[in-house]
């Protein structure tokens, strides 16, 4: 689930030398937001306090440390930002927008006191003790690689350091340490190549930490796949730990392309019945007539902020499905009319010609299988350079669980603690290193040892979040075939059995995977850990009641006879 949050940062001193720190909404396509105005005495380094309610609060020379609720992590820092210009951040926060709009609107109308600052804004702390609810809004990727550009445009604007380089069109070649001229320092070497043309210039770039974030089909993570024996330290993982596992989920190949409908498009209802207009924040899911296994079909609407906008339409089936023979815009408009015949999707309808000749010819793409990379880093034999994966070069999985973009928000969290020396974190904000298995929880400084820490501690989180994308919800897609049908029965009624018995156990029998996911202070791991506890006590449960059955019914003698 993709959640955005975009902060603006007013600063001002009063006469007595106070710091009132203003955060105000500025709202995008999706958009969490929580505004607090905060005064104290200056000089104020960071205060970092609990993301409910969120506080910031610097003094106007220094920086920022924001502190936000993170996947079994408590209180994440994340990098420090100037003071001035806009922050964004792609992170899960867990708060609803009603209820931090009229917050950030008792932020922006009172003071704690009364008073007004020196800019003439009267501000007031917005209260204490509110508890709000979780609420997820869906952005298009081309919205999300966007907001992202912009923020590294704001980012070199402000200059704070670091500046970023944004390459497009580029393909990796290579990844090798070298050792400089000066014969000590060891930098990175990464090698690309113009991917749009078929001349072999490329470009070289130097670093002393390489982080590969390029995708499941990532050239990083074959680069270290196939570096050649004495690459990089002995230490490492072996380069075979980079040839990813592979595994088929039902949901697993999937053929998705999305149609676009009209914003505020109506659902007609029965006859004599008015139609249901449709609003952005609302989730739809509207079913085909045709229920046959290569002819259903299910229109999924995800909810969207901008009521104006239209409302990309999600068509998710098997390859073998009939919509991928189609090629022209007529033919395909004809066959959805039939599948919906209460929409008017005739000539000159509810959806153009345009619109069905693009969606037609449209080759969509496929769910990808359930994916990881048991190696996430390696470094060279002076221990002074190396490289880290990050997101879908480790893990990539169908979009079922909802957890692709918080998965690769999760691996940043955990390599920048190992980058800081630190372990990572179980349920609860309990650090790896508190574990019986690791009593010292040394803090390490330098990068081979941190980049270890990353390797040895978050690949078995990696591991535990495929087997939760394999598991976790692989028929909410209503696959057709008779096999799926079938299979969605058994899915259905262990999930319901789970969820049963954890309401008549009190909780003692952990509800099943999927919702124990929803469950931000746990951790992957802790997830299946305590649904592979319900499997456990369930199997040993069946294995007794057919060791009574069968001791019933052949008698002792059979068990007696047995080695």
């Amino acid at each position: 689930m993709t959640r955005f949050a975009l902060y603006s940062f007013v600063f001002s001193c009063d006469d007595d030398a106070s710091l009132v720190v203003t955060t105000t909404v500025t709202l995008s396509p999706s958009v969490f937001v929580r505004g607090t105005t905060e005064t104290h005495s200056c000089p104020v380094q960071s205060v970092i306090l609990p993301p409910k309610p969120l506080l910031l609060c610097s003094s106007i020379s220094s920086t920022i440390s924001l502190t936000i609720s993170c996947r079994g992590i408590q209180n994440p820092t994340f990098p420090a930002f100037s003071p001035d210009g806009m922050l964004l951040l792609l992170l899960p926060l867990s708060s609803s927008l009603p209820s931090l709009l009229s917050a950030a609107a008792a932020a922006a109308a009172d003071n704690n006191d009364g008073n007004d600052d020196d800019n003439g804004n009267n501000n007031k702390s917005m209260p204490s003790g509110e508890k709000a609810g979780n609420v997820g809004f869906w952005i298009p990727r081309h919205e999300m690689v966007k907001l992202m550009v912009e923020e590294i445009e704001e980012h070199n604007k402000r200059g704070l350091g670091g500046r970023i380089t944004l390459c497009t069109g580029q393909e990796c070649v290579s990844v090798v340490p070298r050792t400089n001229t000066d014969g000590e320092s060891v930098t990175v070497v990464v090698t690309t190549k113009d991917a749009s043309s078929s001349q072999e210039n490329t470009n070289e770039y130097n670093a002393n930490l390489v982080i590969g974030a390029d995708g499941m089909n990532s050239k990083v993570r074959q680069c270290l796949h196939y570096a050649p024996p004495g690459t990089w330290s002995s230490n490492c993982v072996k380069s075979t730990k980079f040839q990813p596992k592979t595994y088929t989920s039902p949901a697993s190949y999937l053929r998705i392309k999305v149609l676009q409908l009209p914003p505020q498009f109506e659902i007609p209802d029965a006859d004599g019945k008015p139609p249901l207009k449709t609003f952005s924040e609302d989730i739809y899911a509207i079913r085909s007539v045709n229920t046959g296994p290569r002819t259903f079909l299910s229109l999924g609407l995800l909810p969207m902020k901008d009521n104006d906008a239209v409302r990309p339409t999600n068509i998710i089936t098997r390859p073998d499905h009939g919509i991928w023979k189609i090629t022209n815009g007529k033919s395909m408009r004809e066959y959805f009319q039939q599948a919906f015949p209460r929409f008017n999707f005739q000539e000159g309808g509810l959806i153009s010609n345009q619109e069905w000749d693009r969606f037609a010819k449209a080759e969509g793409t496929r769910f990808p299988p359930c994916q990881y990379s048991p190696g996430l880093a390696v470094w060279d034999t002076s221990g002074r350079s190396g490289v880290a994966l990050v997101g879908d070069s480790i893990h990539a999985f169908s979009p079922d669980i909802g957890q692709g973009v918080n998965a690769g928000l999760m691996d940043v969290v955990c390599l920048d603690r190992a980058l800081s020396g630190l372990d990572d974190v179980e349920s609860g904000g309990k650090e790896v290193g508190d574990a019986a298995t690791d009593k010292t929880n040394k803090q390490t400084t330098t990068l081979e040892a941190n980049l270890e820490r990353y390797q040895k501690q978050h690949a078995p989180e990696i591991a535990a979040l495929i087997r939760l994308a394999r598991f976790g919800a692989p028929y909410q897609y209503k696959q057709p075939h008779r096999a799926d049908r079938a299979l969605r029965l058994v899915w259905t009624a262990n999930v319901a059995m789970r969820l049963l018995l954890n309401k008549v156990s009190f909780g003692v029998i952990q509800p099943p995977c999927i919702i124990l996911s929803q469950n931000e202070d746990l951790t992957f791991r802790e997830v299946m850990r305590r649904a592979d506890r319900t499997t456990a006590l369930l199997k040993t449960i069946v294995l007794a009641g057919l060791t009574l059955w069968a001791k019933r019914r052949f008698g002792l003698a059979l068990f007696r006879a047995l080695p």
